[in-house]
Protein backbone atom coordinates (compact mmCIF):
# COMPACT_ATOMS: atom_id res chain seq x y z
CA UNK A 1 0.00 0.00 0.00
CA UNK A 2 1.42 3.58 -0.87
CA UNK A 3 1.69 6.40 1.10
CA UNK A 4 2.06 10.18 0.71
CA UNK A 5 4.60 10.51 3.88
CA UNK A 6 7.97 11.52 2.24
CA UNK A 7 10.21 9.32 3.08
CA UNK A 8 12.73 10.19 6.68
CA UNK A 9 15.43 12.65 5.46
CA UNK A 10 19.29 10.96 6.03
CA UNK A 11 19.26 12.17 9.48
CA UNK A 12 16.26 11.53 10.42
CA UNK A 13 16.23 9.18 13.84
CA UNK A 14 14.42 6.06 13.33
CA UNK A 15 11.42 5.34 14.47
CA UNK A 16 10.95 2.60 17.46
CA UNK A 17 9.42 0.43 14.68
CA UNK A 18 12.38 0.74 12.51
CA UNK A 19 14.63 -2.56 12.66
CA UNK A 20 18.05 -2.37 13.82
CA UNK A 21 20.73 -3.03 11.62
CA UNK A 22 21.70 -6.87 12.25
CA UNK A 23 25.16 -7.70 13.62
CA UNK A 24 27.77 -10.27 12.75
CA UNK A 25 25.59 -12.89 14.81
CA UNK A 26 22.10 -11.98 13.51
CA UNK A 27 19.50 -9.88 14.50
CA UNK A 28 19.50 -8.76 17.74
CA UNK A 29 16.93 -6.75 21.00
CA UNK A 30 16.34 -3.20 19.80
CA UNK A 31 17.05 -1.29 23.13
CA UNK A 32 14.35 1.55 22.14
CA UNK A 33 11.68 -1.28 22.79
CA UNK A 34 12.57 -1.33 26.43
CA UNK A 35 13.90 2.05 27.42
CA UNK A 36 10.18 2.97 28.09
CA UNK A 37 10.16 0.90 31.00
CA UNK A 38 13.41 3.22 32.40
CA UNK A 39 11.23 5.50 35.01
CA UNK A 40 10.50 8.91 33.33
CA UNK A 41 11.73 10.17 37.14
CA UNK A 42 15.19 8.79 37.27
CA UNK A 43 17.74 11.16 37.88
CA UNK A 44 19.82 12.01 34.89
CA UNK A 45 17.66 9.73 32.83
CA UNK A 46 19.24 10.21 28.63
CA UNK A 47 22.89 9.88 30.16
CA UNK A 48 22.39 6.56 31.55
CA UNK A 49 20.22 5.00 28.65
CA UNK A 50 23.17 6.07 26.41
CA UNK A 51 26.20 4.87 28.86
CA UNK A 52 23.75 1.80 29.64
CA UNK A 53 23.05 0.63 25.86
CA UNK A 54 27.04 1.60 24.77
CA UNK A 55 27.45 -1.42 27.58
CA UNK A 56 24.76 -3.26 25.45
CA UNK A 57 26.39 -2.98 22.57
CA UNK A 58 29.88 -4.05 23.90
CA UNK A 59 28.53 -7.31 25.25
CA UNK A 60 26.66 -7.72 22.16
CA UNK A 61 29.90 -7.44 20.08
CA UNK A 62 31.01 -10.50 22.06
CA UNK A 63 34.09 -7.66 23.68
CA UNK A 64 32.42 -8.74 27.64
CA UNK A 65 30.68 -10.60 29.25
CA UNK A 66 26.77 -11.27 29.93
CA UNK A 67 27.92 -10.54 33.74
CA UNK A 68 30.46 -7.96 33.09
CA UNK A 69 27.59 -6.09 30.76
CA UNK A 70 25.37 -6.60 34.22
CA UNK A 71 27.94 -5.53 36.80
CA UNK A 72 28.82 -2.49 34.75
CA UNK A 73 24.79 -0.99 33.57
CA UNK A 74 24.40 -1.67 37.78
CA UNK A 75 27.26 0.81 38.09
CA UNK A 76 26.05 3.06 35.62
CA UNK A 77 23.07 3.47 37.31
CA UNK A 78 23.66 5.15 41.03
CA UNK A 79 20.55 4.21 42.33
CA UNK A 80 20.13 0.18 41.39
CA UNK A 81 20.46 -0.49 45.26
CA UNK A 82 17.49 1.13 46.20
CA UNK A 83 14.80 -1.73 46.27
CA UNK A 84 11.52 0.05 44.72
CA UNK A 85 12.77 2.88 43.42
CA UNK A 86 13.57 4.13 39.93
CA UNK A 87 16.96 2.99 39.93
CA UNK A 88 16.21 -1.06 40.43
CA UNK A 89 13.08 -0.38 37.59
CA UNK A 90 15.53 1.05 34.85
CA UNK A 91 17.99 -1.85 36.20
CA UNK A 92 15.06 -4.44 36.05
CA UNK A 93 14.51 -2.93 32.19
CA UNK A 94 18.50 -3.81 30.97
CA UNK A 95 18.45 -7.44 32.47
CA UNK A 96 15.72 -8.03 29.80
CA UNK A 97 17.38 -6.27 27.14
CA UNK A 98 20.91 -8.57 27.71
CA UNK A 99 18.29 -11.69 28.09
CA UNK A 100 16.83 -10.99 24.48
CA UNK A 101 20.20 -9.99 23.36
CA UNK A 102 21.62 -13.16 24.49
CA UNK A 103 18.88 -15.20 22.99
CA UNK A 104 19.46 -13.53 19.76
CA UNK A 105 22.72 -14.11 19.49
CA UNK A 106 22.48 -17.46 20.72
CA UNK A 107 19.83 -17.86 17.48
CA UNK A 108 21.12 -15.87 14.87
CA UNK A 109 18.77 -17.50 12.49
CA UNK A 110 15.27 -16.74 14.20
CA UNK A 111 14.90 -13.82 12.93
CA UNK A 112 12.84 -10.98 14.71
CA UNK A 113 9.26 -10.11 14.71
CA UNK A 114 7.46 -7.46 12.70
CA UNK A 115 9.39 -4.06 12.17
CA UNK A 116 12.55 -5.85 13.64
CA UNK A 117 11.50 -6.09 17.29
CA UNK A 118 13.05 -8.64 19.03
CA UNK A 119 10.75 -11.67 19.34
CA UNK A 120 9.36 -13.02 22.16
CA UNK A 121 10.70 -15.37 24.44
CA UNK A 122 10.93 -18.84 22.98
CA UNK A 123 11.58 -22.22 25.13
CA UNK A 124 14.72 -22.96 22.82
CA UNK A 125 17.72 -23.19 24.70
CA UNK A 126 20.61 -20.92 25.40
CA UNK A 127 24.14 -22.33 25.46
CA UNK A 128 26.66 -21.92 28.36
CA UNK A 129 29.17 -19.96 26.38
CA UNK A 130 29.23 -16.28 25.91
CA UNK A 131 30.55 -14.67 23.17
CA UNK A 132 34.52 -14.83 23.74
CA UNK A 133 34.92 -17.96 24.69
CA UNK A 134 33.61 -16.68 28.35
CA UNK A 135 31.63 -18.71 30.31
CA UNK A 136 28.01 -17.28 31.59
CA UNK A 137 25.71 -18.52 34.10
CA UNK A 138 22.37 -20.07 32.72
CA UNK A 139 19.16 -18.24 32.32
CA UNK A 140 17.11 -21.21 32.20
CA UNK A 141 16.03 -23.81 33.83
CA UNK A 142 14.59 -27.26 31.77
CA UNK A 143 11.76 -28.91 33.44
CA UNK A 144 9.81 -32.02 32.25
CA UNK A 145 6.83 -31.66 30.32
CA UNK A 146 4.20 -33.68 30.25
CA UNK A 147 1.50 -31.95 28.12
CA UNK A 148 0.48 -34.28 25.11
CA UNK A 149 0.63 -31.23 22.75
CA UNK A 150 4.75 -30.57 22.98
CA UNK A 151 6.32 -31.89 19.68
CA UNK A 152 9.34 -34.38 19.82
CA UNK A 153 9.67 -34.58 23.32
CA UNK A 154 10.61 -30.69 23.79
CA UNK A 155 11.28 -29.37 27.21
CA UNK A 156 9.33 -26.32 28.76
CA UNK A 157 12.10 -23.72 29.69
CA UNK A 158 11.66 -21.52 32.94
CA UNK A 159 12.75 -17.81 32.72
CA UNK A 160 15.08 -17.58 35.66
CA UNK A 161 14.82 -13.96 35.11
CA UNK A 162 11.57 -13.96 36.65
CA UNK A 163 12.53 -15.76 39.57
CA UNK A 164 13.07 -13.14 42.45
CA UNK A 165 15.95 -14.38 43.92
CA UNK A 166 18.01 -14.66 40.82
CA UNK A 167 17.68 -11.48 39.92
CA UNK A 168 18.18 -10.39 44.32
CA UNK A 169 21.49 -13.21 43.51
CA UNK A 170 22.88 -10.91 41.01
CA UNK A 171 23.13 -8.17 42.70
CA UNK A 172 24.26 -9.45 46.07
CA UNK A 173 26.90 -11.58 44.42
CA UNK A 174 28.85 -8.65 44.17
CA UNK A 175 29.52 -8.11 47.96
CA UNK A 176 30.89 -11.53 48.51
CA UNK A 177 34.31 -12.42 49.07
CA UNK A 178 36.45 -14.19 45.98
CA UNK A 179 36.58 -17.63 47.97
CA UNK A 180 32.47 -17.77 48.27
CA UNK A 181 32.09 -16.89 44.96
CA UNK A 182 34.36 -19.31 43.81
CA UNK A 183 33.02 -22.13 46.20
CA UNK A 184 28.97 -21.12 44.94
CA UNK A 185 29.88 -21.37 40.90
CA UNK A 186 31.66 -24.70 42.09
CA UNK A 187 28.58 -26.13 43.39
CA UNK A 188 26.37 -24.66 40.51
CA UNK A 189 29.07 -27.10 38.27
CA UNK A 190 28.56 -30.08 40.68
CA UNK A 191 24.70 -29.93 40.96
CA UNK A 192 24.73 -30.35 37.05
CA UNK A 193 25.97 -33.84 37.98
CA UNK A 194 26.39 -34.96 41.44
CA UNK A 195 27.01 -38.57 40.48
CA UNK A 196 29.80 -38.05 37.98
CA UNK A 197 31.88 -35.32 39.96
CA UNK A 198 31.51 -38.18 42.77
CA UNK A 199 32.62 -40.73 40.69
CA UNK A 200 36.05 -38.62 39.11
CA UNK A 201 36.42 -37.29 42.60
CA UNK A 202 36.35 -41.33 44.16
CA UNK A 203 39.38 -41.96 41.42
CA UNK A 204 41.34 -39.06 42.04
CA UNK A 205 44.93 -39.68 42.50
CA UNK A 206 44.65 -36.48 45.53
CA UNK A 207 41.92 -38.01 47.47
CA UNK A 208 42.31 -38.63 50.80
CA UNK A 209 40.78 -41.41 53.23
CA UNK A 210 37.38 -40.31 54.10
CA UNK A 211 33.99 -41.96 53.97
CA UNK A 212 31.91 -42.28 50.52
CA UNK A 213 29.16 -40.38 52.36
CA UNK A 214 30.70 -37.23 53.38
CA UNK A 215 32.38 -37.04 49.99
CA UNK A 216 28.85 -36.81 48.52
CA UNK A 217 28.04 -34.20 51.50
CA UNK A 218 30.90 -32.20 49.86
CA UNK A 219 29.93 -32.45 46.36
CA UNK A 220 26.73 -31.39 47.38
CA UNK A 221 27.36 -28.51 49.94
CA UNK A 222 26.54 -29.90 52.70
CA UNK A 223 27.98 -29.97 56.35
CA UNK A 224 30.36 -33.08 57.52
CA UNK A 225 29.32 -35.42 60.16
CA UNK A 226 32.27 -35.77 61.90
CA UNK A 227 31.64 -39.06 64.31
CA UNK A 228 31.24 -40.82 60.42
CA UNK A 229 34.39 -39.97 59.85
CA UNK A 230 36.13 -40.93 63.23
CA UNK A 231 34.85 -44.04 62.91
CA UNK A 232 36.17 -44.07 59.84
CA UNK A 233 39.47 -43.38 61.11
CA UNK A 234 39.85 -46.14 63.52
CA UNK A 235 37.38 -48.83 61.14
CA UNK A 236 38.55 -52.19 59.66
CA UNK A 237 35.72 -52.56 57.91
CA UNK A 238 35.47 -51.59 54.60
CA UNK A 239 33.43 -47.95 53.68
CA UNK A 240 30.28 -49.73 51.78
CA UNK A 241 26.40 -48.56 51.77
CA UNK A 242 24.15 -50.62 54.66
CA UNK A 243 21.73 -52.66 52.20
CA UNK A 244 19.52 -55.25 53.13
CA UNK A 245 17.23 -57.60 51.42
CA UNK A 246 13.41 -57.79 52.06
CA UNK A 247 11.22 -60.38 50.07
CA UNK A 248 13.94 -60.38 47.18
CA UNK A 249 14.23 -57.08 46.74
CA UNK A 250 17.69 -55.03 47.76
CA UNK A 251 17.01 -52.03 49.67
CA UNK A 252 20.44 -49.60 50.08
CA UNK A 253 20.41 -47.25 53.51
CA UNK A 254 23.43 -45.67 52.72
CA UNK A 255 26.61 -45.84 54.62
CA UNK A 256 26.58 -47.46 58.01
CA UNK A 257 25.96 -45.79 61.60
CA UNK A 258 28.76 -44.25 63.32
CA UNK A 259 31.26 -46.71 65.64
CA UNK A 260 32.61 -43.77 67.48
CA UNK A 261 31.32 -39.88 68.42
CA UNK A 262 33.34 -37.01 68.98
CA UNK A 263 33.34 -36.31 72.50
CA UNK A 264 36.76 -34.64 73.20
CA UNK A 265 39.22 -32.49 71.84
CA UNK A 266 41.74 -35.36 70.61
CA UNK A 267 38.44 -36.85 69.11
CA UNK A 268 37.69 -33.28 67.59
CA UNK A 269 41.20 -32.67 66.27
CA UNK A 270 41.50 -36.07 64.63
CA UNK A 271 38.33 -36.01 62.93
CA UNK A 272 38.08 -32.33 61.46
CA UNK A 273 41.46 -32.68 60.63
CA UNK A 274 40.56 -35.54 57.86
CA UNK A 275 37.84 -33.47 57.22
CA UNK A 276 39.53 -30.02 56.17
CA UNK A 277 42.17 -32.61 53.85
CA UNK A 278 39.12 -33.71 52.04
CA UNK A 279 37.77 -30.29 51.90
CA UNK A 280 40.73 -28.96 50.27
CA UNK A 281 40.95 -31.56 47.40
CA UNK A 282 37.26 -30.27 46.14
CA UNK A 283 37.53 -26.60 47.46
CA UNK A 284 41.37 -25.71 47.50
CA UNK A 285 40.72 -22.27 47.99
CA UNK A 286 39.52 -22.51 51.62
CA UNK A 287 42.50 -23.70 52.82
CA UNK A 288 42.40 -20.19 54.77
CA UNK A 289 39.33 -20.30 55.77
CA UNK A 290 39.79 -23.85 57.59
CA UNK A 291 42.67 -23.04 59.09
CA UNK A 292 41.13 -19.59 61.01
CA UNK A 293 38.32 -21.65 61.75
CA UNK A 294 40.39 -25.13 63.17
CA UNK A 295 42.04 -22.67 65.01
CA UNK A 296 38.68 -20.44 66.90
CA UNK A 297 37.56 -23.75 67.89
CA UNK A 298 41.17 -24.60 69.22
CA UNK A 299 40.35 -21.92 71.45
CA UNK A 300 37.54 -22.28 72.43
CA UNK A 301 38.71 -25.55 73.70
CA UNK A 302 41.51 -24.00 75.95
CA UNK A 303 39.55 -21.74 76.97
CA UNK A 304 37.04 -23.92 78.77
CA UNK A 305 37.05 -26.70 81.17
CA UNK A 306 37.44 -30.41 79.98
CA UNK A 307 33.70 -31.01 81.43
CA UNK A 308 32.05 -28.43 79.45
CA UNK A 309 34.26 -29.69 75.77
CA UNK A 310 31.04 -31.48 74.86
CA UNK A 311 29.37 -27.83 74.29
CA UNK A 312 31.61 -26.59 72.38
CA UNK A 313 31.53 -30.24 70.29
CA UNK A 314 28.00 -29.06 69.84
CA UNK A 315 28.73 -25.45 68.68
CA UNK A 316 31.05 -26.13 66.38
CA UNK A 317 28.05 -28.57 64.78
CA UNK A 318 25.63 -26.14 65.14
CA UNK A 319 27.95 -23.33 63.28
CA UNK A 320 29.01 -25.76 60.51
CA UNK A 321 25.53 -26.64 59.78
CA UNK A 322 24.54 -23.14 59.60
CA UNK A 323 27.11 -22.32 57.41
CA UNK A 324 26.39 -25.22 55.03
CA UNK A 325 22.91 -24.15 54.94
CA UNK A 326 23.62 -20.88 53.24
CA UNK A 327 25.81 -19.32 50.34
CA UNK A 328 26.52 -15.94 52.04
CA UNK A 329 28.51 -17.04 55.14
CA UNK A 330 31.70 -18.47 55.85
CA UNK A 331 33.84 -20.83 58.47
CA UNK A 332 35.79 -17.70 59.08
CA UNK A 333 32.84 -15.16 60.13
CA UNK A 334 33.44 -15.90 63.86
CA UNK A 335 31.51 -12.08 64.74
CA UNK A 336 28.00 -14.36 63.09
CA UNK A 337 28.63 -16.96 65.30
CA UNK A 338 28.24 -14.64 68.90
CA UNK A 339 24.96 -16.33 69.17
CA UNK A 340 25.90 -19.58 69.17
CA UNK A 341 28.41 -19.20 71.24
CA UNK A 342 26.29 -17.58 74.36
CA UNK A 343 23.65 -20.09 73.35
CA UNK A 344 25.51 -23.36 73.54
CA UNK A 345 28.32 -22.52 76.09
CA UNK A 346 26.34 -20.60 78.86
CA UNK A 347 25.35 -22.55 81.70
CA UNK A 348 21.58 -21.25 80.75
CA UNK A 349 22.36 -21.20 76.89
CA UNK A 350 18.88 -22.23 75.38
CA UNK A 351 21.12 -24.82 73.15
CA UNK A 352 22.76 -26.71 76.21
CA UNK A 353 19.33 -27.13 77.46
CA UNK A 354 17.40 -28.63 74.10
CA UNK A 355 20.44 -30.63 73.63
CA UNK A 356 20.68 -33.07 76.57
CA UNK A 357 18.63 -35.31 75.37
CA UNK A 358 18.70 -34.80 71.67
CA UNK A 359 22.84 -34.49 70.96
CA UNK A 360 22.34 -37.72 68.30
CA UNK A 361 18.86 -37.68 66.67
CA UNK A 362 17.03 -38.07 70.39
CA UNK A 363 18.53 -41.28 71.31
CA UNK A 364 21.98 -40.13 73.33
CA UNK A 365 23.21 -37.41 76.07
CA UNK A 366 25.33 -34.07 75.12
CA UNK A 367 28.49 -36.13 75.48
CA UNK A 368 27.05 -38.85 73.21
CA UNK A 369 27.71 -42.08 75.07
CA UNK A 370 23.56 -42.60 77.21
CA UNK A 371 20.29 -43.76 76.02
CA UNK A 372 17.12 -41.42 76.71
CA UNK A 373 16.42 -41.13 80.65
CA UNK A 374 13.33 -43.13 80.04
CA UNK A 375 15.34 -46.47 79.03
CA UNK A 376 17.52 -45.85 82.10
CA UNK A 377 16.62 -48.70 84.60
CA UNK A 378 16.37 -47.59 88.58
CA UNK A 379 17.91 -50.73 89.23
CA UNK A 380 21.30 -50.27 91.00
CA UNK A 381 24.34 -51.13 88.78
CA UNK A 382 25.95 -54.86 89.92
CA UNK A 383 28.95 -54.20 88.25
CA UNK A 384 29.04 -50.63 89.92
CA UNK A 385 28.83 -51.72 93.41
CA UNK A 386 31.60 -54.37 92.75
CA UNK A 387 33.91 -51.45 91.63
CA UNK A 388 34.22 -52.79 87.77
CA UNK A 389 31.96 -51.14 85.90
CA UNK A 390 33.37 -49.63 82.64
CA UNK A 391 30.93 -46.88 81.97
CA UNK A 392 30.13 -43.72 83.32
CA UNK A 393 27.09 -42.90 85.55
CA UNK A 394 25.43 -41.13 82.53
CA UNK A 395 26.16 -43.72 80.20
CA UNK A 396 25.53 -46.74 82.30
CA UNK A 397 22.01 -48.54 81.28
CA UNK A 398 21.19 -49.41 85.19
CA UNK A 399 22.08 -46.57 88.24
CA UNK A 400 25.11 -46.16 89.55
CA UNK A 401 23.73 -45.59 93.48
CA UNK A 402 24.06 -48.16 96.32
CA UNK A 403 22.60 -51.26 96.08
CA UNK A 404 22.08 -51.13 100.40
CA UNK A 405 20.84 -47.20 100.97
CA UNK A 406 20.33 -45.89 97.22
CA UNK A 407 22.53 -43.47 97.85
CA UNK A 408 25.35 -42.09 95.22
CA UNK A 409 28.54 -44.65 96.24
CA UNK A 410 29.03 -48.40 96.01
CA UNK A 411 27.67 -50.69 98.63
CA UNK A 412 31.43 -51.32 99.56
CA UNK A 413 31.50 -48.19 100.83
CA UNK A 414 28.44 -47.76 102.28
CA UNK A 415 28.29 -46.65 106.14
CA UNK A 416 24.46 -48.60 106.49
CA UNK A 417 26.17 -51.67 105.32
CA UNK A 418 28.90 -51.62 107.82
CA UNK A 419 27.21 -51.23 110.65
CA UNK A 420 24.25 -54.40 109.93
CA UNK A 421 27.98 -56.53 108.97
CA UNK A 422 28.67 -55.67 113.32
Amino acid sequence: MSTNAPPPGPDAPAGPSDAPPAGPAGPTADPQSFVANVPADLRDREGIIVECNKIVELFREGKISKAAAGTKIMQAIPTSFTVGGAGEQAFQAYLEILDQTAQQLANPGGGGGAGGRPPSRSPSPRPDEGAGGRRRRPRAISVSSSEDDEPNGKRKRIDESKLPWVVEDFIVENTLSPSLRKTRDLLLEFSKDPKTVLKSLLNSINRVAFPVSEWTAIVEGKAVNLDKVLGYIFSVVPDAPKAESVGGLQFVFGSASPTKIVTTQSDWNAAFGRTVSAILVVFPHRRQELEAYRQYISDLFLSCSDRTHERVILLDRKIRNEVAARRDLELSNFSSFGHWERAFLNDNGSGVASSVAKAHDGSQSVAGGSKKSKDKSPEPCRRFNDGRCPSKGSQCRYSHICSNCRRSHPVTKCDAASEVAK
